[in-house]
Order: structure tokens, then C-alpha cells, then sequence
């Protein structure tokens, strides 16, 4: 090498090793020793070694022997810790980046990241006493046979293998560091992509759950703990944000995305519905003017019907009632009192239309108190049965009686009857309350008694009434429907948890409640369709998957533990002497390494992983 010397000499092919203080000597006329390098292969014997001339030292100050003082043992120290630690991770890191490629872990690789974290975390002394120092010391290094870790020395002499200059010093760093680096080497080796645990019939069912979240109408981009449902990956993926704030940003972030994006598929699927209004008191109000009108079309057609046969006289034939007259009379006046009153008003009408007691009645008599029947009960009740029972005896009484017009008109009472009134969900919601002018059902109970409170059978009912009656009345029905995810969505919605975003987490356990509610008859089904109802399934699936973590997830993971006790003991390294700069780059190492596993949670696609898993075979 060349050196150039402080009177402005350039001094050429210098050997390694040899001092500006060696060769100022030698041009000042004194012998200087041996400028070959010092090597592992020196005698070991003190009185074998070469005599060695003295040596003009540099000047020192007061200053350079103070910082002597620390210098040189946090030379030592950090060239311990450096040493281990740098290995450690670059061949971590090469682990990590062969494993990617799907290649053999490469030397150069490692050699590079090994020489990169080496030149960041070795100290480096300023003060010419401290390297003087080190350089005594390192021929005690060398003879007492410890690592050469400290590369301003070069290869060590053996001479001073006896003494207890520096082995102290040196051994208690090491036993130090040693805990520390060796949680830090299972961390690295833990951070790498690996296959294990994760086999060929688990990741399919990834798959399958990835693109089940990906077809939403609101596609979700779960986690790969979320994916594989490993438990080691959700602890991870739940630990790391609280042992590691700022690292752990983008993982929250993601999770709030999808907790999000979930939100937003309620949202999307109401849209779907067709629905136009907002609210349940809106909702009842579209449904009761459908039902309303789709009644009212059918009662005058039937008023039309009945007015002709009256017109023509087909209504005017005397019946008898002893069939209505019986059922009543054998009714206890318990029931009749308090059960159902509307028997003894039925008994008292028709007492009024034979004040003569013949025991007959014309046929237009017998229509009236049918009329009667309907103003006066309340379904739902007691009386409610005996209304029905009644009303079924009148159309016995006046089946194939009277003329063709008036036979015509009992057909469309009978629809009617079939569709409004024998249903007594589709009945209650057009009544009012007896002796009032108040609705059965309020316009905001109107979604309740249709969808929620009925059996599979009443929903259908009202479902079919609704569907059959034009524009109007389908609308209706849409409105039901996107009723119907709202509901969900705000049953499922109410916890007091929020994510990031600020938005409520959705609960993975209402919502299946909920779809089981609805689910458990058919109901599910008929509201939406096969199609529709399994895009609520899907839904409810993804969101196990993503606000369900496994039991037992909420802990450490193994490879989180460990960089959080590595980092925890480096930190606490108290060698004496011994700057941060190594544990700083161990840190920083296991930082690097956190920040891949922590994009590679958010960003996996188990596709890739069953690619890689076809190449293993």
C-alpha cells in the first residue's frame, strides 16, 4: 500500500500492518521491526519471539488518553456483539431472499448483508492511544485463543495467552451478548417465508376463502393468518402492532380496510335490493299504501260484482242459518263474554234481520253480516278463530245458491278472502284497531310483523300478495328486502368496539345469530333468492375470517416473542463500555425482517403459496 507521511513523503508498497510511526523511524535512521504482518502461526513462546525495537510513539494529549478510556473497551465489546449479530443476519436476510426466489440460499448473499451490517454496528476508535492499546491488547487476544473480532488488529499474536489483560473484559461481553444474539438468530431464521405447517389439503381452503372475500360486491383482501386460519400467523398479525407501534401501522391499517370494506358490502347489497327509502317508518309506509291499493282494486271488483247480482235480484232468496246459529249457540257464555264478544254480536245481528225468528235470511242478509264480521274482529286474537269459523259457514250456506252474477261475485270474495283476509299477517296489516281509526300495525312494526316476527309461511304471504300486485306492490317488496339488510347490518353493527377508521367492528357472532334467525325455515332463501341469500352466507363467512381470530391468537407469536425478547435484551446489554451502535444494528435488523413478514401478511395470495408448494414436489 501507500502511505503518505505528514512532511509530504509518499512512501510506496508499504506492507500491510506496518505504522506512519514504523516509518518515520526507519527514514529517521532507527530499526524497525518487522513490517510482515503478524500471523496465527507466531512462536508461541514468549523467548522464542524476535526482539523488537522501541518504537517512537505518536504524542498523545491528556484528551486521547481520556478517550482511551471507553474506547477501547467498546472496541471490544461492540466487535463481540457486531460479530455474531452481522452473521446472524446476513444469513437471515439471504434466507430470507433465496426462499422468495425459491433458490438455494446464496453465499454472496449472505457475505454482502454480513458485510453491510458489519461496517454499521463496528465502533470505531479516534484516539491514537486507543489504537495503540488495541494493539498490545490484541497480542493477548490472539495467545489466550478468542475469536479475532476486532479488525483493527489484524491476525493476533499469541505472547500474552497467560495474562488477564483483556480476556475479563471480552468474556463478560460475550456472555452478555449471548442470549440476546441467539434470540435474535431464531427470530431471522423465523422471519423467512417458509412452507412449514402450512400443507398441500390447508391451502386450497385458503384459496377458497380468499376468493369467496375476493367476489363480494366489495371485494376484502384478507390477511394470510385470516387465509390459512394459522394460528402462529394471526398472533403475529394481532401481537405485532401492540409490541411495535409504528412497524405495526400498515397491519391495523389493513384491518380497518376490511372491517371497512365489509360495512360497505351492506351498503352495496341494499342498493341491489332496488330499495329507495330510508328508514322502517318509510319502509311500512310503501308496503302499506302497496297493500292498501292491491286490497281496495280487489274490493271493487268485488263491490261491481255484487251490485250487478243485486241489480238482477240473484241476492234476495231466503237461506236458512241454523248452521251459524248452531255453532254460536254452542259456544259457553264465557267465551262468548270475554273470549270472543263477536260471536254474541254476530247473534245479535242476526236477530235483527229475522225479527220474526222464521229462521231465514236472504242471501244479500247473510253478505251483510259477513261485512260485519270482518269491521268487528281482531286477528292475532281469540276471536280472531272464531271469526274465520264463522265466515267459512256463511260461504258454505250460500255455496251454489242464488244466479250466475251473484255465484261470480263469491269467487272474487273468495280470492279476496285467500289472499287478504284467511292471512293473518297480510289481514293485520290492513285493519285498524276496533272502534278506532288507528293502523293494526304502525307504519314502523310494518317491517317486524312481515319479515321478522312471521313464520316462513306468513312471509310468503305477504311476499306473493305483494308480487302479484304490479309495479307498486314488487317495489314494495324490494323495500322489504333492503329492509332486510339493514337490519342485519345494524344488528351486527352495534358493538361499542371501533376499528381505526372509526367505524364499529362488525361481530363475527351477531351476524351468524342473525342469519340463523332467518335462515333456520327458508326465510333467507324466499327474501333474496339461492343466489342472494348465499351472498349473505359468504359475507358472514368472510367475516369470521376476519374479525374471528382463532382462539389463543391474542398472545405472542413465536417469531414476535422473539424479536420482542432479542430487542428487549439488547437493550439491556450492560457490557462495560460498550456503545449501542451493535445493538442498533441487530435492531435494525430484526426491524428489516419484521417489515417483510409484516407485507407479506397484508399481501398474500395463498395462489402464490400453492404455486411454491407444486415446486417442493
Amino acid at each position: 500500500m501507500d502511505v503518505l507521511m505528514p512532511d509530504g513523503t509518499l512512501v510506496k508498497d508499504v506492507p500491510e500492518g506496518v505504522t506512519k510511526a514504523q516509518l518515520q523511524a526507519k527514514l529517521a535512521g532507527s530499526v524497525a521491526p518487522t513490517s510482515a504482518p503478524i500471523t496465527s502461526d507466531v512462536p508461541l513462546v514468549a523467548s522464542q519471539m524476535p526482539k523488537q525495537v522501541p518504537i517512537e510513539e505518536p504524542k498523545t494529549s491528556m484528551m486521547d488518553k481520556l478517550k482511551a478510556l471507553y474506547e477501547v473497551p467498546a472496541t471490544i465489546g461492540s466487535g463481540i456483539v457486531s460479530q455474531p449479530a452481522s452473521m446472524i443476519y446476513g444469513i437471515g436476510r439471504a434466507a430470507v431472499d433465496a426462499i422468495s426466489q425459491g433458490t438455494p440460499p446464496s453465499g454472496e448473499a449472505r457475505d454482502a448483508y454480513y458485510r453491510q451490517a458489519r461496517q454499521a454496528t463496528q465502533f470505531q476508535p479516534t484516539s491514537p492511544a486507543s489504537i495503540n492499546a488495541l494493539e498490545s491488547i490484541g497480542g493477548a487476544l490472539e495467545a489466550s485463543k478468542l475469536p479475532p473480532f476486532i479488525p483493527t488488529i489484524g491476525a493476533i499474536p499469541s505472547a500474552i495467552q497467560a495474562g488477564n489483560v483483556a480476556r475479563p473484559v471480552t468474556q463478560q461481553a460475550m456472555q452478555a451478548a449471548k442470549p440476546a444474539v441467539n434470540t435474535m438468530a431464531q427470530a431471522l431464521r423465523k422471519e423467512a417465508p417458509t412452507m412449514a405447517g402450512v400443507g398441500a389439503a390447508e391451502v386450497p381452503e385458503a384459496i377458497t376463502r380468499a376468493q369467496i372475500a375476493q367476489q363480494l360486491r366489495v371485494p376484502v383482501e384478507l390477511s394470510k393468518g385470516q387465509a390459512l386460519r394459522d394460528l402462529g400467523q394471526q398472533k403475529f398479525e394481532i401481537e405485532t402492532p401492540k409490541n411495535f407501534p409504528e412497524l405495526g401501522k400498515p397491519l391495523i391499517e389493513a384491518q380497518a380496510k376490511r372491517n371497512d370494506a365489509i360495512l360497505q358490502n351492506f351498503d352495496a347489497f341494499v342498493d341491489a335490493t332496488g330499495k329507495e327509502t330510508y328508514g322502517l317508518r318509510e319502509t311500512g309506509r310503501v308496503v302499506d299504501k302497496a297493500l292498501v291499493g292491491a286490497a281496495n282494486k280487489a274490493k271493487n271488483e268485488i263491490n261491481t260484482a255484487y251490485t250487478a247480482a243485486r241489480e238482477a235480484g240473484e241476492t234476495q232468496q231466503p237461506l236458512s242459518y241454523a248452521p251459524l246459529k248452531t255453532y254460536i249457540d254452542g259456544q259457553t257464555p264465557t267465551v262468548k263474554r270475554k273470549l270472543a264478544p263477536i260471536l254474541s254480536a254476530v247473534d245479535e245481528e242476526i236477530a235483527k234481520n229475522d225479527p220474526k225468528r222464521t229462521g231465514q235470511i236472504s242471501i244479500n242478509n247473510l253478505e251483510d253480516i259477513y261485512q260485519f264480521i270482518n269491521k268487528n274482529y281482531e286477528p292475532g286474537t281469540p276471536a280472531g278463530t272464531y271469526a274465520k269459523e264463522m265466515k267459512d259457514l256463511i260461504n258454505q250456506m250460500t255455496e251454489g245458491q242464488g244466479g250466475q252474477l251473484y255465484q261470480e261475485a263469491r269467487k272474487l270474495r273468495t280470492k279476496y278472502g285467500r289472499e287478504f283476509e284467511n292471512v293473518g299477517y297480510v289481514d293485520k296489516l290492513l285493519r285498524q284497531k276496533p272502534g278506532t281509526t288507528d293502523r293494526a300495525v304502525a307504519f314502523e312494526d310494518v317491517f317486524d310483523h312481515a319479515i321478522l316476527n312471521g313464520s316462513l309461511d306468513d312471509v310468503k304471504s305477504i311476499g306473493m300478495t305483494l308480487k302479484k300486485s304490479g309495479p307498486e306492490g314488487q317495489q314494495a317488496f324490494k323495500e322489504l328486502q333492503g329492509q332486510t339488510v339493514q337490519y342485519i347490518k345494524d344488528q351486527v353493527s352495534k358493538s361499542i368496539d371501533v376499528d381505526s377508521f372509526g367505524n364499529p367492528v362488525v361481530s363475527p357472532a351477531k351476524f351468524k345469530a342473525v342469519v340463523t334467525t332467518l335462515d333456520q325455515d327458508g326465510k333467507l332463501d324466499y327474501i333474496f333468492g339461492k343466489a342472494g341469500a348465499q351472498e349473505i352466507r359468504d359475507l358472514l363467512e368472510t367475516t369470521i375470517n376476519v374479525n374471528a381470530p382463532l382462539k389463543g391468537a391474542a398472545n405472542y407469536s413465536n417469531t414476535a416473542s422473539a424479536l420482542i425478547s432479542g430487542l428487549d435484551r439488547i437493550a439491556k446489554l450492560r457490557i462495560p463500555g460498550v456503545s449501542n451502535v451493535a445493538g442498533f444494528a441487530a435492531e435494525k435488523g430484526a426491524e428489516s425482517a419484521l417489515k417483510k413478514q409484516i407485507e407479506e401478511s397484508i399481501k398474500y395470495k395463498p395462489e402464490g403459496m400453492a404455486d411454491a408448494l407444486r415446486k417442493t414436489k
